[in-house]
């Protein structure tokens, strides 16, 4: 993945999103199954992991799209014919978005219309090109019901966010995370996480993003931390269903042991998980969209801005509304931004990192720097 690749499927996702909810402009999909409450999956897919997602909370359809950018090879567009094909293994539907040509200036749009169309007539998949933008599209191929034995929705996993919950853990703690599960390979992530809190946070040893030692409360229960970590390292790729350590986790701990926790290759290469796998680059591009919307009243303080932002992601179809308004947490934000912030992706103005009267300063620099490389 990489910066293009995940700003544009954002893009894509942004105008079918909005198409869907607003009923009848989604001339490409099934109205009964994906109804005006539509919204973004909120959950963690390990594998197969798809570049947009869609759920419905009222008819509990969901819709699976792989996205792919220009300027590549007819190999790896007809990959993406196989990675669709695969989503339908968790969702009730699936779909393809690529660009109308290969590198090549071969049709491939119209090639895989054609596979599908002698091949596949009767999946439930989409197919949808576009040619200098991703703001025009065409469709080749509109979705169709899917038959056969009733759909179980893919089983839905983590805070209920399609992003990365992270709370409460400082890349100190995920460093002797990441350690500690490496040397119980094998063994299940509640007694790795077990270890950290006994060895670590109960003796004192656990440290703050500022290098100050945590705050010992024996009265509070390692249970919701655990949870939170858990899902915070799943999400990011760093750790597997089953509990080991992935590839990128290994990575990470390697570039910690040689270069420190604290070190800037430690930082940017977390950033990189948290951005890309993470999903917080694409969080980060609805907010600076949805913002546009607010009024200056509500750009006064974080507080009145974050709920502000809160009700324009609803709105959108980004979050699901709260089942109980008014109850637990006032926002879905808590610190997101203080990770940013951490991970230097937010311009500071001295005593702080938001800015009365506007709100969030990106630093597209470093974000987009932390996001080269990989090809989605």
């Amino acid at each position: 993945m990489s910066y293009q690749h995940n700003a544009m499927a954002q893009a894509v996702s942004k105008i079918l999103l909005s198409e869907v909810r607003s009923g009848g402009a989604a001339n490409w999909s099934i109205p009964s199954r994906l109804t005006r409450k539509c919204t973004l999956w909120q959950g963690i897919a390990d594998w197969p992991r798809p570049d947009i997602a869609f759920e419905d909370p009222v008819t509990g359809s969901s819709l699976a799209i792989e996205f792919k950018p220009p300027n590549h090879s007819k190999r790896e567009y007809v990959t993406g014919l196989g990675q669709m094909l695969t989503y339908l293994e968790s969702f009730e539907f699936a779909g393809l978005v690529l660009p109308k040509k290969s590198t090549d200036g071969f049709l491939i749009a119209d090639h895989l219309e054609g596979v599908i169309r002698r091949e596949l007539g009767d999946r439930p998949i989409l197919l949808m090109s576009y040619d200098k933008s991703v703001e025009q599209l065409t469709v080749h191929r509109k979705l169709k019901k899917r038959t056969g034995p009733k759909f179980k929705g893919p089983k839905r996993r983590g805070r209920g966010t399609f992003w990365a919950y992270w709370r409460d853990l400082s890349h100190y703690d995920l460093f002797e995370l990441l350690r500690i599960i490496d040397q119980k390979q094998g063994r299940q992530f509640d007694q790795a996480y077990d270890t950290f809190w006994n060895q670590f946070r109960q003796k004192g040893k656990a440290l703050t993003w500022e290098g100050t030692a945590r705050k010992i409360s024996v009265s509070v229960h390692n249970t919701s931390h655990r949870i939170n970590a858990q899902y915070s390292l799943r999400h990011c790729r760093l750790l597997s269903p089953e509990g080991g350590l992935t590839m990128r986790g290994l990575s990470l701990l390697h570039i910690g042991k040689v270069y420190g926790p604290d070190s800037d290759a430690f930082l940017a290469e977390l950033a990189r998980s948290v951005l890309l796998d993470g999903n917080h680059l694409e969080l980060i591009l609805w907010m600076e969209e949805q913002a546009r919307g607010i009024k200056k009243k509500d750009r006064k303080t974080s507080d009145a801005f974050l709920h502000a932002i809160d009700a324009e992601l609803v709105s959108a179809g980004v979050i699901r509304p709260p089942k109980n308004k008014g109850k637990g947490k006032p926002t879905f934000f808590r610190d997101e931004a203080k990770l940013w912030n951490k991970l230097g992706l937010l311009e500071n103005r001295g005593n702080g990192y938001f800015f009365p009267g506007e709100g969030f300063r990106f630093d597209w620099r470093a974000i987009v720097s932390a996001t080269r490389g990989e090809m989605g």
